[in-house]
């Protein structure tokens, strides 16, 4: 996921750099308002697909992402935060970003992050996925 979400950048045609903030150890800053993009590991379960249980679990993946923002386009900035990374994610290219055996992820939900203070200057969002990942 990691790959397939750095590049969502403006100069590859998304609507917001948030690829630029890549990490897989966010720290929390509620006034830093550089960019943030990750992806964590939720929970594992045994997998719904018949095919799948002895072999696979099913994987609960949050995206945590976060672009500088003011407080005027904060929902513009929110909508664009959200198309970038389920546009990433759902590419034609991204399957080629995985191993074989591991499941695109699939969209769950979406919830927005607020700024504990107003005017913060930044907009984030949580969103959730599920695939497949295979046991080891």
């Amino acid at each position: 996921m990691g790959v397939t979400l750095q590049q969502i950048c403006k100069v590859n045609g998304y609507l917001t750099d948030a690829g630029t903030g890549w990490t897989l150890e966010p720290t929390p800053g509620d006034t830093d308002t550089a960019a943030v993009l990750t992806a964590v590991i939720e929970k594992q379960q045994r997998a719904t697909d018949p095919a799948k249980i002895s072999t696979h679990r099913l994987t609960t993946v949050s995206v945590i992402a976060r672009v500088p923002s003011d407080t005027e386009q904060y929902q513009a900035g929110l909508d664009d935060l959200v198309s970038d990374v389920e546009a990433a994610l759902e590419s034609r290219e991204t399957a080629h970003n995985y191993p074989d055996g591991i499941q695109v992820p699939v969209y769950v939900g979406m919830e927005p992050l607020m700024p504990e203070k107003a005017g913060a200057g930044w907009v984030g969002v949580l969103i959730t996925y599920q695939t497949n990942i295979p046991k080891k």
